[in-house]
């Protein structure tokens, strides 16, 4: 790409991000909330949830959230955090793993971009290793604006400039599991990948489109 197209390009992102954050949109409500998010999906049964203290929230900012565990009828556990933050004034920033974990601890060992194929949906995730002290735990973490899943922050604000111009829109969710990494890495990351395709279709319904 020639110097002076790159330019360009930077000042057209520029100007839209300019216009992005200088409009006021509409707030876009999850309806129903998310503690009506189902209790079971396959062979999932939630056994727990958790609620954030007051200086948590207002790190977070999110409009509406979910943080559960589910395990299974094999014995696995997988934790669930939905995080949804509808575009208005009140509405935080989500805040990317790569900085919240290790802020938290957890020392990131590995991560890839993976992509999972199934009945129709395409879902694209980062696969993250993390340890902490003694204990190691997989990370899969997405984001998703309206349908579509995002693996990176650049992409995510693309997207959000996008349907703030076109849709009067900035909503926004972060999706992210975490369990714990077995001997056998390969055997964990499809106990993650069966949780995303068991709960993807009520992760989807539960979200704006």
């Amino acid at each position: 790409m020639k110097p002076y197209r790159f330019y360009l390009l930077y000042l057209l992102m520029v100007v839209a991000a300019f216009y992005v954050y200088s409009r006021s949109d509409v707030s876009v409500p999850v309806i129903p909330p998310l503690d009506q998010f189902p209790l079971t999906a396959g062979s999932w049964k939630m056994q727990g949830h958790a609620r954030f203290d007051k200086e948590t929230l207002e790190i977070l900012r999110p409009s509406d959230y979910l943080y559960r565990t589910y395990s299974s009828n094999a014995g696995d556990k997988v934790s669930l955090y939905v995080g949804y933050h509808d575009g208005g004034p009140q509405s935080g920033h989500i805040h990317s793993p790569r900085q919240c974990l290790p802020a938290s601890g957890w020392n990131r060992l590995n991560d890839e971009v993976r992509t999972l194929d199934f009945e129709g949906h395409k879902i694209s995730y980062v696969s993250s290793v993390y340890q902490k002290d003694t204990e190691k735990q997989f990370f899969f973490y997405w984001y998703q604006v309206r349908g579509a899943t995002l693996t990176n922050e650049y992409a995510l604000k693309l997207e959000k400039i996008k349907n703030s111009m076109f849709a009067n829109r900035r909503d926004t969710s972060f999706i992210r599991l975490s369990f714990v990494v077995r001997e056998d890495e390969a055997v964990s990351i499809r106990t993650g990948e069966q949780f995303i395709r068991d709960f993807y279709p009520a992760i989807s319904h539960a979200l704006p489109q």
